[in-house]
Formats: structure tokens, C-alpha cells, sequence
């Protein structure tokens, strides 16, 4: 697919600044936080670019392509965003499940989900459920070189 060779930047195209960042150290606080205080919990999630996509599309994002070959959304009245929920499903296992929202004022987003699902694109239906489940949990899908992965510390009793 295309898109997979191309590198994906979401930017508000209105603005001639960076998509918005945290710097690496305070990254490395939070992730060091969240994992400290919840050992027993999914450390991050890997999640597939073209299931991030098939979400935009269905959201009736819009893209253009720059002189790089970087992937931009192109805003019309208000920046587009995705919700992400925390689950657990039957087996335990920690889920991100992600959908679609929809706003008429750029301050209330709605999810488009179920029987809430008001698609902006007339043409672009809507199929299943709009709530994404497509990531897969770390522990067993991490990079432990990452500086945002901290090893937990093994302590010993004697």
C-alpha cells in the first residue's frame, strides 16, 4: 500500500509549526510514572498505521502529499482527532480501543460509534461498529531498547 511508504505527519496544515511534541525527557518521566505505578498493566501499545488510516477515512479526514512525500491532514473547520480507550477484555488482556469523533464547534467532540455514528461525509459510510481494536499490548510487544520502555526492578527477598 502506499500509504506504508510514505512517512505520516499529522500537523494542523494552518500552521507552519510541528505537530504538537513533548521533549524526550518528559516523556521519559511520564512512561517511568504510569509504569512504576501500574506494574501490572499494559506498558504501551503497538498499533498498525493503515488501521490509524482506515479510521481517518472514516472520519473523512483529508490528506495531501508535500514536496517530501510526508502525508499531511488537511484541516477544513476544525482539527480532526481520535479518542483512545483503556480496556480489558475477558481474558484480561489490556486493549486501546480507538474511534473516530466528530465536531461541530472544535470544543465537543463526539465519538462516531454505534448508533452515535454522524459521519460529516455523506458518501463515505461507516461499517461495524466504528470502535477499533487493532493494537497490540507491550509486554509482549515492546521495544525494550526504547528509552521510554523502564525495565521493572527485580527485587529479591531473602
Amino acid at each position: 500500500m502506499l500509504i506504508n511508504q510514505q512517512k505520516l505527519i499529522i500537523m494542523n496544515t494552518k500552521s507552519p509549526l510541528a505537530p504538537e511534541t513533548i521533549p524526550l525527557e518528559e516523556a521519559k518521566v511520564w512512561t517511568k510514572n504510569w509504569q512504576v505505578k501500574n506494574p501490572t498493566h499494559a506498558k504501551a501499545f503497538l498499533i498498525p498505521v493503515d488501521d490509524l488510516i482506515a479510521c481517518f477515512n472514516e472520519m473523512g479526514a483529508k490528506y495531501k502529499t508535500d514536496e517530501n512525500g510526508r502525508l499531511h491532514v488537511v484541516i477544513d473547520d476544525y482539527e480532526p482527532y481520535i479518542r483512545a480507550y483503556m480496556s480489558i477484555d475477558d481474558s484480561s488482556e489490556e486493549h486501546l480501543l480507538i474511534v473516530g469523533t466528530t465536531t461541530e464547534d472544535g470544543i465537543q467532540y463526539d465519538d462516531m460509534i454505534g448508533s452515535n455514528l454522524n459521519n460529516p461525509v455523506d458518501d463515505n459510510s461507516i461499517e461495524g461498529s466504528g470502535v477499533y481494536d487493532f493494537t497490540k499490548p507491550c509486554p509482549n510487544n515492546c521495544d525494550e531498547n526504547s528509552p521510554l520502555y523502564h525495565k521493572p526492578k527485580v527485587i529479591f527477598s531473602k
